[in-house]
This record gives structure tokens, sequence and C-alpha cells, in this order.
């Protein structure tokens, strides 16, 4: 029965990670529900649950995600989740709103495949914002151009993300017709894990159903009044497909908040604006009003597109922001806690 834990990956992260474990007491969350989970073990997929530390000291994002290996002791059919072994990557999003907390989608993952369709739902800002947050987690990003059947227009569309953000796969496929999907097979290696990410209606429930090679997503129909398909998953869910990988579905993505943990992560998403950085007068240049500036130049004479300069401002802007505002925070809980410490050792003294 062990072949279960080693078909969702165990042989792989434990060489990873370098972790060693009885396998009698492991398990890998296939899906959140709330406060339960479908946790697959050795004797099958069994529901967890958590208790103790996890369950009243843990911060969110060191609750069980959609990915973790964990930690467990069975009791018939179900278990608890007693530790969350040590995660390899993180992906995550700025919760939507004003909050600056950060939402996990999903853990232990390698590479992404971003599907995007190439009729209304083409967004190139989305794609570049995704590919940020991809690469910041330390997660490879290929791109999946979806639809290509009902668009004429495909082949400029292509060549502007080819343009926009260099150095990332891209692969046209219509999950719909099976187009280019033995293509995409080719970049899905045995026990590593894969996880798709994209908006509501993009094609990523078709899309894993034509991998495993059967319906296990539901889906439904395009909507004739807004000509995008109609959203069907509600949860992230792992799943092994036939040739050895493993692939989580998501839900659809409105929006994509940063929350990088290293604000580079921008620049080697837009790679032309990098290397045009080298060339400014100014080492520490913000290509926004420095004379001099290679970056502004490129845009005068034609080189740059204004279009992808103005989403490269607009996300540093926004992950600097980000970054200061999770500073801050962390500065007030200090300072919070220290005024709590002292408040303790005043009533002390005051008692004695």
């Amino acid at each position: 029965m062990n072949n279960l834990l080693h078909t969702y990956g165990w042989l792989y992260y434990s060489q990873r990670t370098q972790t060693t474990i009885n396998l009698n007491e492991l398990g890998r969350i296939r899906t959140v529900n709330k406060t339960s989970y479908e946790v697959i073990t050795n004797e099958g997929i069994l529901k967890g649950e958590i208790t103790g530390r996890l369950l009243y000291a843990a911060e969110p994002d060191e609750m069980p995600q959609t990915g973790d290996w964990v930690k467990i002791m069975q009791f018939d059919t179900q278990c608890i989740i007693t530790e969350i072994l040590p995660r390899y990557s993180t992906l995550a999003r700025k919760e939507a709103g004003k909050t600056y907390d950060k939402q996990i989608i999903a853990v232990n993952v390698d590479q992404a495949l971003i599907v995007q369709g190439l009729d209304r739902d083409f967004n190139p800002r989305r794609l570049e914002r995704m590919v940020t947050v991809l690469k910041d987690a330390g997660i490879i990003p290929n791109i999946l151009l979806n639809k290509v059947d009902l668009v004429n227009d495909g082949d400029a569309k292509i060549a502007q993300i080819k343009s926009n953000i260099p150095n990332t796969p891209i692969t046209t496929i219509s999950a719909l017709n099976n187009t280019g999907l033995s293509e995409l097979a080719k970049l899905l290696k045995a026990e590593q894990t894969y996880i798709l990410i994209g908006s509501s209606g993009a094609g990523k429930s078709t899309l894993i159903n034509a991998l495993m090679g059967n319906n296990i997503q539901a889906t439904k129909h395009t909507s004739q009044a807004v000509g995008k398909g109609v959203h069907t998953t509600t949860r992230r869910e792992l799943f092994a497909l036939p040739n050895g990988s493993l692939i989580i579905d998501t839900a659809g993505v409105r929006e994509f908040g940063l929350a990088l943990e290293n604000t580079e992560s921008i620049a080697e998403t837009f790679t032309d604006i990098s290397s045009l950085a080298e060339e400014c007068y100014y080492q520490d240049c913000t290509h926004i009003n420095e004379p001099d500036c290679a970056v502004l130049k490129a845009i005068d004479e034609g080189r740059l597109s204004s279009d992808l300069y103005d989403s490269y401002i607009k996300l540093r802007n926004e992950s600097e922001h980000y970054s200061t505002s999770v500073q801050d925070k962390k500065r007030k809980g200090k300072s919070l806690a220290k005024v709590i410490k002292n408040m303790k050792r005043y009533n002390i003294k005051k008692r004695y």
C-alpha cells in the first residue's frame, strides 16, 4: 500500500528535503475543507483533523495546506494531523481588500501552469503579475494560452506575451479539442507537483479532465451572455496524473495581490527593463524622472512598450507598499508585546 504515497510524490519530496519518517505516520494533504482535510496515506484517503498546538496556537500560514506533507496519528478511517513537515515552496498572494495578510494557495509546488484564454480572458497584465509571484516563490512558471481555436488574432497575442515575458515557456492549446496537449505532456515530469492557476472560466477544469483522461472535474459550457467559460472548481485539489506527475487544480483567481518575499523578483519578470537599467547613469535609478535614464529613453525611441513600463512601475510600487506595510505591522506588534511585558512586570512589583 506504500505505493500510494510514492504515487503522490513521497520519494521526490523526501530526497529533496532530506526528510525521513515512518510511512505509517505519513500523509499528504489532498484537499482542505475549512477545518477538516482529505489526507493521502498508506491506508488510502482518510479524513483528517487538527488538534493541540495547530488548532489553538498556529498562525494561518502554519495550518495544513493543499500539497503539505504531514505527520499523522490514524484512528480507523480518520487521522489526527500532529505536525507539518518542511515546505520547499509556498505560493501565496495578498488577501483581497485593504488587509496585508497573506493567503496561501498551495505548498510544495515545483512548477505552475498559468492558463489564460486567448478570447475575452486575455490579459497580459495579469500574466505579468502571476509570473512575478511565481518566480518570487521559486516556482517555475509555464504559460498556457488556451482556446486557440476560438480566435483569429492568436499569433499577435502570442507574440505580445513572448515580447513582454521572455524566457518563460509558452504553449498554445485548446483543452476542449485536445490541441497542443501532447506538447504540454512533455513539460510534466513524474513525481513533481504542478499547480493550475488562472481566472474563472479559463478552461482549467477542461484541461485537467483532458490530462486525466476522464471527467473528474465538473465543467460548464461557455456563457452565451459574456462569451466566457463558467467557473466550476470551488476548492484546491491534488490529483495524480497517469504519467506520474501531480497537479493541483484551483478555483478561479480574480485578484492576485503581490505578497513578495523579495521585490527583486519583479526585475526577473521584466528582463527587458532590467537589461536597460544597467545602462542608466544612476545605479539607483527609479526610471521615473532621472536624467540619462536608459529605460525612459527606450520608451521615447519606441524600443520599449509604454504599457509594459506602466505595468512594471505599478507592480514595483505595489510590492514596495506591501513590504513597508508588513514591516510597520511587525514593528507595531513588537511594540505592543513590549508594552504588555512591562505591564506584567509592573503588576508583579505592585503586588509585592
